[in-house]
């Protein structure tokens, strides 16, 4: 479980550290998501997933929000909400 989304977080850092001029306010926003998905890895593999409140939905805004400026960064940030999918969170 955590190793797929392990991959998707180096992937959405790597996306991060090549992109130039995210606003503040999107910063923040993934920053709170990173941290979040984080504790979910932090858990050990046998305990249940559950979603931190408004994870989800604060993964669509970043998404929406990089849409048009950075399609890239979407398209990383919509890989990790497709994993946590998967992964029933």
């Amino acid at each position: 479980m955590n190793k797929q989304l392990r991959e998707r977080l180096e992937e959405l850092h790597a996306e991060l550290a090549s992109t130039e001029s995210v606003d503040d306010r999107s910063m923040e926003l993934l920053g709170s998501v990173l941290d979040d998905i984080r504790t979910l890895l932090d858990r050990a593999d046998d305990a249940p997933a559950e979603e931190p409140e408004g994870l989800v939905e604060r993964l669509r805004e970043a998404t929406r929000q990089f849409e048009e400026t950075h399609p890239t960064l979407a398209a990383a940030v919509g890989r990790v909400m497709d994993t946590l999918s998967n992964l029933g969170i």
